[in-house]
């Protein structure tokens, strides 16, 4: 690439989000990824290419759209921002995903060279102090319902000492916490499950029906309450998070709990559509041979919720595998899968190393533990990937399972899931698979989902309870 030199520009970077350029709708071209290329660069690339381009970017939670015409930046926009605003507030941008396509606008909103635009972003950057996303002050305010003081006074130095959150309230059960949110909203509800006067099941149903707020359930884990925990989530509880005891570490819980309450403020308690009470399974099919087929279901904060009203309403057909990739407390996937499966026409099992992918077998895994996918003249598994310290590469498993299945591939995005797995998306999208996006609309944390679908990465964006009879039917042969 010659011209500016544009070292310190940001980086659109594969290993965090992935990038992919496809032919749109010209006849040559090609299609590929692209890695560790700076958006600068892609800038001077459609600049001197001289055609119609749109292209679209994703960083983190914020989203744009850069349009070229004739060697120029003619139009960009992004939130609020258009013009030269919005263009160096992109370039100001550290790591994301992009998108070219081809389309032309009306809109003219830039009139100065391309390379002068640069220089000015590149000098802007380097004086912007803003801070990054993950250094943003959280200022939630949190209503702590449990009967345990000291576990309390844990909570509460927790939230205002590291967190820097408010204690608005606590209550020590489900009656004192309807008293208290009778005067006041909190961005944030910590209840346990078993309370003395109001247990937590009934407090959630009223908070649910009088005062709508973001609920995450904190408490001692047993593997009997599984499917009271299951029915906290269908009706609407953000997540489970069990109390740290005996091994468990306080690091552990906390992380866990600081990025809930890092996310309060994106919840959109108004979308959740409660699920119906799941009854057993009048048919059951024993796995089978190798999956011909394979769904692979990703989820975050609110996608348990989603979870139990389509594995119930899923037809493998002794034809189809199913792998449920979801954020979760590590301790809960294998009671949840013992939950489900009396209720799904398939096994239902937590994932463990060495696990085959066949047919009328659904796995779920927490995202914590780290997977890799391997294929030979037998068939496919997943095994624990020891030699691997970070973090699961979750992008990286939909594409080595892109590689093996192609076409008969469908991943199902539900609410919350990480944007890290948008070049696995990509790798499906290019090997003929199907994304299936929840509408973020129906989504308890859309934000992720709008993001996806900003990138046009979606073969199409479902309602959940349309997902299972558009798998059903793609599974039997049909579209």
């Amino acid at each position: 690439m010659t011209g500016l030199n544009m070292s310190s520009s940001p980086q659109i970077n594969i290993s965090e989000c992935g990038a992919s350029c496809k032919a749109g709708t010209e006849s040559d071209g090609f299609s590929g990824f692209a890695a560790g290329v700076n958006l600068a660069d892609m800038i001077q690339l459609a600049c001197l290419e001289s055609k119609e381009r749109k292209l679209l970017v994703l960083a983190g939670h914020r989203s744009g759209e850069i349009f070229f015409s004739k060697g120029e930046v003619v139009h960009c926009s992004t939130g609020k921002k258009q013009g030269e605003d919005a263009f160096y507030e992109m370039l100001s941008w550290d790591r994301g995903s992009f998108k070219f396509v081809h389309e032309a606008t009306d809109v003219r909103t830039i009139e100065i060279p391309w390379n002068f635009l640069l220089i000015e972003a590149l000098r802007i950057k380097d004086e912007k102090k803003a801070h990054a996303e993950n250094d943003r002050e959280l200022n939630a305010e949190v209503l702590i319902v449990d009967d345990s003081r000291f576990f309390v006074s844990r909570l509460k130095d927790f939230f205002s000492g590291q967190l820097g959150a408010t204690i608005l309230g606590e209550a020590s059960n489900g009656k004192e916490a309807l008293d208290f949110l009778s005067g006041s909203v909190p961005d944030l509800i910590t209840l346990d499950i078993n309370m003395p006067v109001m247990a937590g099941d009934v407090a959630l149903k009223h908070i649910m029906i009088k005062s709508p707020a973001p609920v995450v359930l904190v408490s001692n884990f047993n593997e009997r309450h599984a499917g009271k925990i299951m029915e906290f989530l269908r009706l609407g509880a953000v997540d489970f998070i069990a109390k740290p005891t005996g091994g468990q570490p306080w690091e552990v819980f906390a992380s866990r709990l600081a990025q809930v309450v890092s996310q309060a403020d994106r919840f959109r308690i108004k979308n959740i559509r409660r699920a119906r009470n799941l009854k057993p399974s009048s048919e059951k099919r024993n796995p089978g041979m190798p999956a011909e087929k394979m769904i692979v279901m990703v989820g975050g904060f609110g996608a348990l919720l989603e979870i139990q009203k389509i594995l119930p309403a899923l037809d493998l057909m002794d034809r189809c595998g199913l792998v449920v990739f979801q954020e979760m407390c590590p301790l809960f996937a294998s009671p949840a899968a013992s939950y489900l499966e009396p209720h799904c026409r398939f096994a239902v099992k937590e994932l463990g190393s060495g696990a085959p992918l066949l047919s009328n077998q659904a796995w779920i895994s927490p995202l914590e533990k780290r997977w890799k996918i391997k294929a030979d003249e037998s068939g496919a598994g997943i095994y624990s990937d020891s030699e691997d310290n970070g973090a699961f590469d979750i992008g990286g498993a939909l594409g080595s399972l892109a590689d093996i299945f192609h076409g008969d591939l469908a991943v199902v995005v539900l609410s919350g899931a990480q944007t890290s797995i948008v070049d696995g998306l990509q790798h499906v999208v290019l090997s003929d698979g199907k994304v299936l996006v929840q509408k973020p609309e129906t989504s308890l944390h859309p934000l992720p989902l709008e993001q996806l679908n900003t990138l046009e990465l979606a073969t199409t964006l479902m309602a959940p309870e349309d997902i299972a009879p558009y798998l059903n039917a793609w599974v039997a042969g049909g579209s």
